[in-house]
Formats: structure tokens, sequence, C-alpha cells
């Protein structure tokens, strides 16, 4: 799929469309991040670094580091597609108000209306269609001292960063 085909597809039907690329997950999701990546209206974050001054005007977020556990809420406007880092720990997450479809790492897409918890598995990378103004909010555990490292801890930006036997299980699944 190139980028004509994608800005065809309306907006609220483009996780259907992932699936269309081949490989584990992992790869359709990276396949399907270049083509959106190329739009000129794209915000991009690396883990481990600071939000931009674009991203947190779109994409505000709060962090806090206590007890042992790393805590972000985020904003995320309508009409927006956002790709997640990848997971690195099983967590729960909190729709806490909005409307949201995922891809779901079965290749299905869900829609969910908060209040909703969904409980993250590790290797996780979601695709996420914005249908209304949503609050998100995650809470992992982590012994760093700084957000920077906090968000190292818990993603990835690559799923080859992972546990091999992460990746293996995965691959797996996706054969069958």
């Amino acid at each position: 799929m190139e980028v004509s085909q994608i800005e065809t597809i309306p907006s609220e039907e483009i996780l259907y469309h992932i699936n269309d690329f081949r490989g584990a997950m992992w790869d359709k999701i990276a396949a399907f991040r270049e083509i959106i990546e190329a739009q000129d209206d794209c915000l991009v974050h690396k883990v481990g670094t600071p939000q931009t001054e674009e991203m947190k005007a779109v994409f505000p977020l709060k962090q806090t580091l206590e007890g042992g556990l790393y805590t972000r809420e985020l904003f995320m406007p309508a009409d927006q597609i956002v790709i997640s880092m990848i997971h690195k720990q099983q967590h729960p997450s909190f729709l806490l108000k909005g409307k949201v479809s995922y891809l779901t790492d079965a290749g299905e897409v869900k829609t969910i209306t908060g209040p909703h918890i969904i409980h993250t598995q590790i290797g996780t990378q979601r695709v996420i269609f914005i249908h209304e103004d949503t609050q998100w909010c995650c809470v992992y555990k982590t012994d760093a001292k700084t957000f920077e490292e906090a968000e190292a801890d818990v993603y990835a930006d690559n799923y080859k960063e992972l546990p091999q036997e992460v990746i293996n299980k995965i691959k797996t699944i996706c054969q069958e």
C-alpha cells in the first residue's frame, strides 16, 4: 500500500487496512508508520527523549514517578491516528474518557468508550484512531529516577529490544 492509497481511506477505517501488509504485526505497523511519517503534519516521538514543544501542544502528557510506579496520562485530540511505542512490560491501561478504535495484537479492530480498562501485554504496539477527545493513562513498574529513563525502561522503538522469548512467541502466533 502506498501513500496515495492511504489518503483515499477514510480516517476512521484506516486501522482495518494495516493487515494489508505482510509479516508479524510489528512489521505491519512499521510499514504503516513509514507511510504515516511521510505526511507533512506527522509528529514523531522517540523513546527516552523529552516531548517536543509541538508534541506538548497537541498531545499534552502528565507524568509521575512515585513508589516505584511510573504513571503517564496523555490527552489525545479527536480525529488523530496514534501509533504507540512497543511496550516492554505487562501493565494496565485506562481509557479515562473519550472514544477510540484500536488494533489488537490479533489484528482485530476494537472500539471502546471510557471509562474502560485494557490489560496490555509485553510486546504490544497499539495503532489507535481517536474518535473523541481522549484521556488515556498507563501505570508501569520501574526503578527509574527520571521520566526519560522510565520511558526507556517501559517502551521500545523497535521490537528487537524485547526479550528473545517474547519475539519468538509473538512470531509463532503470527504464523499460525
